[in-house]
């Protein structure tokens, strides 16, 4: 997995701004930051669109959030990251040889810094099992769409007038060869505070 601009080996995260513009049929304009190979980066959430059109927009950015702790929280189980269901809140593991592959996960009613809203196959350009790497861009691309275009169905509100942000995790070249397809969506607050209970239609 991925933590702030660095990869790991297992998967790929990074916090998505997804700034408002006009969009030609079906396209999605990306502007990406030059960065360290394998390198994930953020961008900035604009004033929303009358015309209800958008495209995702990216620019390098350092921001993450900073909540992660080396020890587990207080009520906090060790959950394998390809285990994670719609619902589920959690804090990510650090200085561990587990942070690639699991997170803390807790009870939403606890402090958390994320949660997932969402869960899909990588479906984009050169899926399926037995093909090779469509290529980092080509899927964080596919993963960030189907994220934005997710996350007005769980919050209740859309992503340019919300208080919370976007994080999405995609299959590394590395867990792609081991059949990684998956891609999570989560939310955390765009302060990088702790978030309390769900967010499943608070409209924030």
């Amino acid at each position: 997995m991925r933590r702030s601009s660095e990869c790991f080996s297992q998967r790929c995260h990074q916090p998505q701004r997804v700034a408002s513009a006009v969009k030609a049929v079906a396209a999605v304009t990306v502007m990406a930051a030059t960065l360290l190979l394998f390198a994930c980066g953020g961008s900035t959430k604009d004033a929303d669109d009358s015309s209800g059109a958008s495209s995702t927009s990216l620019e390098a950015s350092p921001q993450t959030v900073t909540t992660a702790t080396p020890g587990p929280p207080p009520g906090a189980t060790v959950e394998g990251f390809r285990d994670l269901q719609v619902g589920d809140c959690f804090e990510e593991i650090t200085d561990s040889p587990a942070e690639d592959s699991a997170v803390w996960l807790l009870d939403c009613a606890d402090p958390h810094a994320y949660e997932v809203y969402w869960i899909t196959d990588y479906l984009g350009p050169g899926s399926g099992r037995g093909t090779s790497y469509p290529g980092t861009a080509t899927v964080q691309n596919f993963s960030e769409q189907s994220c934005f275009d997710q996350f007005e169905t769980f919050v209740g509100v859309r992503w340019t007038l919300s208080e919370l942000d976007i994080r999405a995790w995609w299959p590394s070249e590395e867990s792609w060869a081991r059949a990684d397809r998956k891609v999570i969506c989560t939310v955390y607050s765009e302060s990088g505070e702790e978030l309390a209970g769900t967010q499943r239609g608070s409209a924030q």
